[in-house]
């Protein structure tokens, strides 16, 4: 297991090859010259971040300390060189590495592509285009646990120099660098035919719009341009092959408020249009971007007449539907609901969202018997305690213990054995402290215990001490860090308790004895105050 190469891609930015135990790793780390800002390693760990970060971070140092710091007073510098080196003789030098070294020639196009005069098209198509189609993925990495999605460096090198000219007000640059960025990336998905397509990261179908987005937002930036690019380009297949046909439109929305054009209603309209079904999922795309449209442009009634319109749409359906609730139009709102409850047939297998709204409105006409049983739905096959409540309430205080226990023999009806944990909810939402503490007993295991102590451990402390000490025990017979670390956490726990104290260091005292022979068991116990 070792770092199989590590190299700056760009500035403050690195990229290394780690060989580990389930094969190749790729890192990235970025840094803004002193701290770490944004960090991915395609490694299985479950640790966040994991351990990897910190040893090429380490690896990182070393390299930089290394580079800066001379071995002799003899030794040549590349400044002193450059001092000594003609204008010709660098120029020669750069011009001939670049032709045989692809990183080299990339380094020099990102730092200087933006000073070419050669401006009659845009500069840096080519360049995007070149790198694209020259990508080559190695296949054991995608498929041997690769559980993170696949970066394309030269793409996120071009994006974040599109975003730093951003910043620094070269907008133009940043402008032109993003269209061949979506232009040339959308070329290259559409025309890869390879499983490896499926492994991308999804991000590259979004930042070059996100930093346009930002570029609109500042003074002086010529965005009728932008929409006239918008509006001639984002219409290919191409486009919605490569999955960035929301991108422009997210784009051309904004910039069709900005200039004060109704193109993009028109647009869409023509796209809907074209829909056969009007409930589907595209039609349902379509004309939400109609209505963000109008939001954006501050025209509310529009946006929601559009939502009036097509109640087809079941999310459309659900945001009227609210607001007919909120303003107590509640026959319009329950014929809304039932008409599409009666559209799906089965009513037990429909989404829990629309029994909600019936139960608020249920609740707002104070109807005892409808709110019952709505809120019964919602409890019937697992607690949940806001419903629970409201179940409750419908009930008068001497109907109510009848219909916990029903409510109990309900949850445990499949199997009188096995532990429930809504059985232990009803039973804490009750304070039935004793019944809940026996029930924890007769399910013994450290995770029952440490979730459900707190409500007896002050009525009974002895008792609850003696339980956390039968599961630690039977715990402590695994092994691992973790586990250790867990038993230090649940002493924790106990000590707190009456008389928990005094029985957590008899405990590590006979573990001690015990255990003798598990290092981390001693460390971690060593390190425990009581």
């Amino acid at each position: 297991m070792k770092i199989i190469d590590l190299h700056e891609i760009s500035p403050n930015t690195w990229k290394a090859l780690y060989s580990g135990n389930y094969g190749t790793y790729t890192i990235k780390i970025k840094t803004d010259g002193k701290t770490r800002t944004d960090f991915s390693c395609s490694c299985p760990s479950d640790y966040y971040p994991c351990k990897h970060i910190a040893m090429i971070e380490e690896a990182i140092r070393e390299r930089i300390a290394k580079s800066s710091k001379t071995t002799g007073n003899d030794e040549m510098t590349v400044n002193q060189i450059l001092k000594d080196v003609s204008q010709k003789e660098l120029y020669d030098f750069v011009v001939r590495h670049a032709q045989y070294n692809p990183q080299f020639k990339n380094a020099v196009l990102l730092e200087f592509a933006h000073k070419s005069e050669k401006k009659d098209a845009n500069p840096y198509t080519q360049i995007l285009r070149n790198k694209l189609d020259g990508l080559y993925f190695d296949y054991e990495d995608v498929y041997d646990y690769h559980e993170e999605a696949i970066e394309i460096d030269v793409l996120d090198q071009w994006l974040d120099k599109a975003r730093k000219h951003a910043d620094e007000g070269n907008t133009g640059e940043a402008i032109l660098i993003c269209k061949a960025c979506i232009e040339e990336y959308a070329e290259w998905y559409d025309e890869t035919d390879c499983e490896v397509i499926d492994y991308i990261d999804e991000s590259y179908q979004d930042r070059p719009f996100e930093i346009l987005k930002k570029i609109i937002a500042e003074p002086g930036v010529d965005c009728k341009e932008l929409f006239e690019y918008c509006k001639s380009e984002m219409t290919e297949q191409k486009y919605k092959n490569a999955h960035m046909d929301e991108g422009f439109s997210d784009l051309f929305c904004k910039l069709s408020v900005i200039v004060g054009s109704d193109d993009f209603i028109e647009m869409q309209d023509k796209l809907l249009h074209e829909i056969t079904d009007k409930s589907s999922w595209e039609a349902k795309k379509i004309l939400q971007r109609k209505i963000d449209f109008y939001r954006n442009n501050n025209q509310f009634d529009k946006a929601f007449d559009i939502i009036k319109s097509n109640v087809q749409i079941e999310t459309f359906r659900e945001e009227l539907t609210k607001k007919l609730i909120g303003e107590n139009k509640l026959q319009e709102a329950k014929k809304l609901i039932d008409d599409f409850i009666s559209k799906q047939g089965n009513e037990n297998n429909h989404r829990g969202s629309w029994y909600e709204l019936k139960l608020q409105i249920a609740q707002k006409e104070k109807d005892v018997e409808e709110i019952r049983r709505l809120s019964y739905r919602f409890i019937e096959s697992s607690f949940s305690a806001n419903y629970y409540k409201i179940y409750k309430s419908t009930f008068a205080k001497e109907e109510w213990a009848g219909k916990v226990e029903k409510l109990i023999e309900l949850y445990q009806k499949r199997n009188p054995n096995w532990f429930y944990s809504s059985v232990a909810m009803v039973l804490q939402a009750e304070k039935q402290e004793e019944r809940l503490m026996q029930y924890v007993e007769k399910h013994l295991d450290i995770d029952k215990i440490e979730e459900y102590h707190t409500s007896f451990s002050a009525t009974f402390p002895e008792k609850t001490v003696s339980l956390f000490r039968k599961a630690i025990d039977k715990y402590a017979e695994s092994t691992g860090r973790d586990v250790y670390e867990r038993i230090s956490d649940l002493f924790k726990k106990m000590v707190k308790i009456e008389g928990g104290s005094n029985v957590v260091r008899e405990m590590i005292e006979r573990y001690r004895a015990i255990y003798k022979n598990r290092r981390a068991m001693m460390e971690i116990l060593n390190k425990f105050k009581h």
